[in-house]
């Protein structure tokens, strides 16, 4: 007889099946709870400046740091799954896995999206957005732009590259080779892992807007320039229609992402299409 799973059991194991699935991006950007409603709030703190000499009054003079709480509005989403003919209940343990992974693998997707839609809207671009072969010089360029916008040198820095931008990477010794990373990168099979260098993490994604087109988005930034706000757990429901024979499965999370300070971007745009020497 078939084991009869409860509905509590199922969705803890969806919540474990969502935490295995979870992507890189949301640990690369700056996470926040202060959630009232549906509105998350960061806080934000001005930079200090250079200090200051006396004034001829004889007075120390002041500073009024520039503070802010941006602010974003999370939005509801919904992942969901039918499957005739299928009692999850009481179905075997990997039929009910599949179903929940392909909600659990959704839901991480989705974050990644939101988090990528907000490095879409960065106002500062290298090379004023020409379209680039990326070459060792340029890449390590494009990384000391960030720390002339005034980065400070500590923050956690991550590059997102497009598949096709990765694999120019990889034609570079200094990219792939133990002797410029304390890690060795390409250990056994796995050329997609990623890689500290340089003192930023490198990530390959192939959720980058213009993928493979000769004007492919790749980010550059830092995790206090990028802000992520997800409310509460994610919500999960699985039932059995027994009239019309069918299981569904449901993910439901309100999230939003903003870019909190546009001097931590920078979009690197380049030629997916040129070729491979």
């Amino acid at each position: 007889m078939a084991y009869a799973i409860t509905k509590t059991q199922y969705r803890d194991e969806w919540v474990v099946a969502f935490q295995r699935g979870e992507t890189y991006l949301k640990d690369c950007v700056t996470k926040e709870l202060m959630i009232s409603g549906l509105t998350a709030s960061f806080a934000l703190q001005g930079a200090a400046g250079r200090m200051t000499r006396r004034g001829t009054n004889g007075l120390i003079p002041s500073r009024n740091r520039g503070d802010s709480q941006p602010t974003i509005t999370l939005e509801e989403k919904h992942t969901k799954e039918t499957r005739p003919n299928f009692d999850v209940f009481t179905a075997p343990a990997n039929l009910r896995e599949a179903m929940q992974n392909a909600s659990s693998l959704t839901a991480s997707r989705e974050i990644d999206f939101t988090i990528i839609d907000a490095l879409a809207t960065a106002t500062n671009s290298y090379a004023s957005g020409a379209a680039q072969t990326l070459t060792y010089g340029k890449t390590v360029d494009a990384l000391t732009e960030l720390f002339e916008l005034d980065v400070m040198v500590g923050n956690e820095i991550t590059c997102l590259w497009t598949p096709k931008a990765w694999a120019r990477l990889l034609t570079f010794q200094e990219f792939k080779s133990a002797d410029y990373i304390d890690a060795k990168p390409l250990v056994g099979l796995a050329l997609d892992r990623p890689k500290v260098w340089l003192g930023a993490k490198h990530i390959m994604h192939n959720g980058l807007p213009g993928k493979g087109t000769a004007t492919a988005s790749n980010f550059i930034f830092a995790k206090p320039a990028v802000g992520h706000a997800i409310a509460g757990d994610v919500k999960v429901d699985a039932g059995y229609n027994g009239e019309d024979d069918y299981s569904y499965d449901r993910a439901t999370i309100y999230d939003g992402a903003t870019i909190l300070q546009q001097a931590g971007v920078i979009k690197v745009v380049t030629d997916d299409t040129a070729a491979f020497s």
